[in-house]
């Protein structure tokens, strides 16, 4: 059962830090340049659509790791509540800093993927309805800003998982 739960931990990590990379460096750039031949609408669509897909693939993934890595946890390390609050070893800090950067990363999606994204949408697509610039919001500016600090948490989980398992 151990190696199974690894398998999924591992996999369900590169999924979803993969899927997240992959949006920043291929399709952000792809509607960029489709926004900038096409207009507007062309870009946000591609992206729009990419994301859509990709929200129930990291959701789930994400479910994965904090289940996995629970079960790692208790199962094979033997940590419970007790131990994970009051444990103050080398190990016990990188696993308290990594579980609580992956429940930040969760709220910061949370935010991201069900309220300030789709605000945002609804706003770009009216303005685009009614042929209008797209807004240069200090909203939109965070919701990239949120995604960058989802994105760079993440890239810190993974560093925090190899220290974990390679002091």
């Amino acid at each position: 059962m151990y190696q199974a739960a690894v398998a999924v931990h591992i996999v369900s990590a590169v999924v979803w830090l993969g899927g997240m990379l992959f949006l920043v460096m291929v399709m952000l750039p792809t509607a960029r340049a489709a926004m900038q031949e096409g207009g507007p609408g062309a870009g946000l669509g591609v992206l729009r659509e990419a994301a859509d897909r990709f929200l129930p693939v990291a959701w789930t993934a994400m479910v994965l790791l904090g289940l996995s890595g629970g079960y790692l946890a208790w199962e094979y390390r033997g940590i419970g509540p007790g131990v994970f609050f009051s444990d103050s070893g080398r190990f016990m800090q990188i696993l308290q800093i990594k579980s609580g950067l992956f429940m930040a990363v969760v709220l910061l999606s949370l935010i991201h993927d069900f309220w300030l994204g789709p605000k945002i949408l609804e706003k770009l697509d009216a303005a685009r309805a009614a042929g209008e610039v797209l807004p240069q919001s200090l909203a939109r500016k965070v919701v990239r800003m949120t995604a960058g600090v989802n994105l760079l948490a993440a890239m810190s989980i993974l560093v925090l998982a190899v220290w974990l398992i390679r002091p």
